[in-house]
């Protein structure tokens, strides 16, 4: 009996680094496609359909920004189960935000398979508290694709 759990031990050692060691290359591989000056900004009244960055990670939270604005985009019935489902609640004392801006400071992966992705934003709401400051977005790569799996936001 000792020695099964001895085996399932290391077996689950053994997957935990493959998993972190995996999401620091996918981490890496996601750095090269993100400039860090970069300012993305995204208003209610002209939200386009589309991502025209090279970064599957950018496009993520460009998305999840979008659907911020306005939970009943096109784009976000597409990418529901991909995004934590308070972006998509609907009522008025949540004052969302009609504008919001962000840019990528710093990546950060961890040891449970995912990457901390902090933000500097700014937006003209208040939606949770979490699109003003700084705003750190969690998200896993799951079969190749960026998911966020939820958003808190930090105080320096």
């Amino acid at each position: 009996m000792k020695k099964l759990l001895s085996i399932i031990l290391i077996a689950v050692l053994v997957t935990s680094c493959h998993d972190s060691n995996n999401t620091a290359e996918k981490t890496k591989e996601a750095e090269k496609n993100i400039n860090k000056n970069t300012v993305f900004s995204f208003d209610v009244n002209n939200l386009q359909e589309g991502c025209s960055s090279n970064s599957d990670m950018i496009c993520t939270i460009n998305t999840a920004v979008k659907c911020t604005l306005n939970p009943s985009f096109s784009e976000c019935n597409k990418i529901k189960n991909s995004l934590p489902a308070f972006i998509f609640m609907q009522d008025d004392s949540l004052k969302r935000p009609t504008f919001q801006s962000y840019k990528i400071t710093k990546l950060s992966p961890r040891n449970d398979g995912t990457v901390e992705v902090y933000t500097q934003s700014s937006c003209n709401g208040n939606w949770f508290g979490l699109c003003n400051g700084n705003i750190v977005y969690i998200m896993k790569n799951i079969n190749s694709k960026w998911i966020i799996t939820d958003i808190y936001a930090i105080e320096f």
